[in-house]
C-alpha cells in the first residue's frame, strides 16, 4: 500500500523568515525610488533660477556641443543662435500651451538644443565637410548622426543617473530631423510621435540653416526663410510650433541679426 505524503508543515520559525524576506523585498523596492525621487529633486535644486542646468553641468554640455561644433565648417555662432532660437520658440509654445509645456521646461530644452548634432563627431569628415551635394550614399551615412547622438548621450545618461537635460538632449537628437508628415528621419515617425522638444528644434534648425552662410550655399533673408518654414506647416513641421515660431518674429530676427 502507498503511503501518501505528509503535508508541509511551515513552521513559525519558516514563517517568520519569508516575512522577514518579503520585508526586505519592499524597502529595497522604496529605497530605490526614494533615490530616484531625491535624485530628480537634487538635479531640480541645484538648477539656477532661469532653469539652466548647474554650471558643472553646463559646461559638459557645451564642452560636447563644441566637439561636434568645431567638425563642422561653420566658424559662427551656430550654438548660441539655436539655443536662443529654441528658448522664443519653445517659450511661446508655453506661453500659449502651458498644458502641453509648462514654462518651467523651457530652459531645459534650450540648454539641451545645443547638443542636438553631437553625433556628428561618428560622422567622415569626406561626408561632414563635402563642399557640394551629398550623393544619395552619404546622405544615408549623414543620417546616421541622429541616432549616433542618441546613443553618446544614452551612454552618459548611463552613468550620470536622471538628469531632465541629458534625457530631453536624448529626444532632441534622435528627433530633430523627424518629420510632422512621417518623412523624416532616421526613424520615419511622425507627429505627436516625435517629442516636442524635436519638434521645436526642428523649426529653429532649419530656420538657422536657411539664413546661414555655409561653404556650399549662400544664406537667404530672413523673409523667405519665414515664409519657407510657414509652407511646410503641417508637413515638415508640427503647426502648434510653426504657430509659435511666427508670433515671435521681431525675437527670431534680431537674434538673426
Amino acid at each position: 500500500m502507498t503511503s501518501l505524503p505528509l503535508p508541509t508543515v511551515i513552521t513559525q520559525q519558516q514563517s517568520l523568515e519569508r516575512e522577514i524576506a518579503a520585508l526586505r523585498m519592499q524597502l529595497h523596492f522604496e529605497k530605490e525610488a526614494r533615490i530616484h525621487a531625491e535624485t530628480s529633486l537634487l538635479m531640480q535644486d541645484m538648477a539656477q533660477e532661469n532653469g539652466d542646468p548647474p554650471a558643472s553641468r553646463m559646461a559638459m554640455i557645451t564642452g560636447l556641443a563644441k566637439l561636434a561644433d568645431s567638425r563642422d565648417d561653420d566658424t559662427g555662432s551656430h550654438l548660441t543662435r539655436i539655443r536662443q532660437y529654441t528658448a522664443v520658440i519653445a517659450g511661446a509654445v508655453a506661453e500659449h500651451n502651458p498644458q502641453i509645456l509648462p514654462m518651467g521646461e523651457v530652459s531645459i530644452i534650450a540648454a539641451a538644443s545645443i547638443l542636438h548634432d553631437i553625433g556628428k563627431v561618428g560622422i567622415a569628415d569626406d561626408v561632414l565637410l563635402h563642399p557640394n551635394k551629398l550623393s544619395s550614399a552619404q546622405f544615408e551615412q549623414m543620417k546616421q548622426h541622429a541616432p549616433i547622438g542618441a546613443d553618446i548621450l544614452i551612454a552618459l545618461s548611463e552613468q550620470l543617473g536622471p538628469d531632465p537635460w541629458i534625457d530631453t538632449a536624448i529626444q532632441i537628437a534622435l528627433g530633430h530631423h523627424e518629420r510632422w508628415d512621417g518623412t523624416g528621419y532616421p526613424n520615419g515617425v511622425e507627429a505627436c510621435n516625435i517629442p516636442l522638444a524635436a519638434r521645436i528644434v526642428a523649426v529653429a534648425d532649419v530656420y538657422d540653416a536657411l539664413t546661414s552662410e555655409r561653404v556650399y550655399k549662400n544664406s537667404i533673408p530672413h523673409q523667405e526663410a519665414v515664409e519657407i518654414i510657414a509652407k511646410e506647416k503641417g508637413k515638415h513641421f508640427d503647426p502648434m510650433v510653426v504657430d509659435a515660431f511666427l508670433s515671435k518674429l521681431e525675437e527670431v530676427r534680431a537674434i538673426n541679426e
